[in-house]
């Protein structure tokens, strides 16, 4: 279990590190850009959202994670608004990945955490504006805290995801991301049983929002998984499958098309995890966040062993956070759980 708790870790981090170099551009305009489809870390150039990082950096997506994850450990693994705010306060004191890189969604639910007086608009009151992918690409260590404990990565994920994105659309989608981590960190899982586990996520995950959150207009996530998921086990060519995948559901920043976009890369890749994590950065558009979700989901199925040992070393030198750290916390975390 140490091993696959890693490499989730390990897994989105390394997906949103190379996604921060390609971010925005086209499928064609990286194979341009970088000589290829991208399979390691590389310094995003000067017309990036991640221009100035170091190669192996961070963007808002994993290390919004990371402080999550930790304030959870910190609290004995509770999971509730107040620890979620705590820890998403606690990130934006960053500027290094917060005032770069945080999206409007988050970045107003902090300012109201922190204090701030936010002057209302049109949209904030539009909550459909707020059906966006923030809650999902921090969602991962969720599932490993509930390490085969479905039904509570679910529940805390619409917990930590009704923070910030406090409707239906968003919901599911997290919920999907954590219940496939708590599935795939479980001894014995396979890949079937991964999507299987990401597809109940997001339909329990869309009944919870319904419930408590705000039921926004947008395509379901649950029915646009499956058709990705339909796609990357189709016919053709991996190539061929991804990037009907990107025509068809989408790489934008809607929840409906960045999660299900991840799921059908995962399927086309056979759950290879550095395959999974090079389409995702090469997919085109909100690259770095499709990798995170991905990088998660197939490191806590194959575990760290899948990645090169220097991801490691180069990723905690470049942004001075401890992976290794946390993922011992969790694993001791857990370990206290089953006693």
């Amino acid at each position: 279990m140490y091993n696959k708790i890693l490499g989730c870790l390990v897994g989105a981090a390394a997906g949103d590190a190379m996604g921060a170099a390609t971010e925005a551009r086209s499928s064609n305009q990286i194979i341009e850009t970088f000589g290829g489809k991208v399979t390691e870390f590389i310094t995003p150039p000067d017309d990036t959202f991640g221009a100035g990082n170091q190669a192996g950096g961070f963007t808002d997506d994993f290390s919004s994670a990371y402080f999550v994850a930790k304030e959870i450990v910190d609290n004995a693994g509770i999971v509730n608004k107040e620890i979620v705010q705590h820890a998403l306060v606690e990130w934006s004191k960053h500027a290094v990945f917060f005032d770069r890189f945080a999206g409007p969604t988050t970045r107003l639910a902090i300012k109201r955490f922190a204090g701030e007086e936010v002057p209302l608009s049109g949209g904030i009151k539009n909550k459909a504006r707020q059906a966006t992918n923030g809650a999902a690409m921090r969602i991962s260590p969720i599932g490993l805290i509930n390490a085969g404990d479905t039904e509570n990565a679910i529940k805390d994920a619409a917990t930590v995801a009704s923070v910030t994105h406090n409707n239906n659309l968003a919901i599911s989608g997290a919920c999907a991301v954590a219940a496939a981590v708590s599935e795939a960190v479980r001894d014995g899982s396979n890949l079937y049983d991964v999507i299987d586990a990401g597809i109940y996520g997001a339909n329990e995950g869309e009944k919870i929002g319904k419930s408590y959150g705000n039921n926004v207009a947008g395509p379901s996530v649950v029915k646009r998984i499956k058709m990705a998921v339909d796609i990357g086990f189709g016919t053709g060519s991996i190539d061929d499958r991804v990037c009907n995948i990107a025509d068809i559901i989408g790489t934008g920043l809607h929840v409906s098309e960045t999660v299900p976009t991840a799921f059908g890369i995962i399927a086309a890749c056979s759950g290879d995890s550095m395959r999974s994590i090079s389409e995702a950065a090469s997919i085109g558009y909100d690259t770095d966040t499709i990798a995170t979700i991905v990088g998660g989901i197939v490191g806590a199925l194959n575990g760290d062993s899948s990645f090169p040992d220097y991801f490691i070393s180069t990723m905690e030198n470049v942004n001075k956070l401890d992976i290794i750290g946390l993922a011992n916390a969790i694993y001791d975390l857990r370990l206290r759980k089953e006693r």
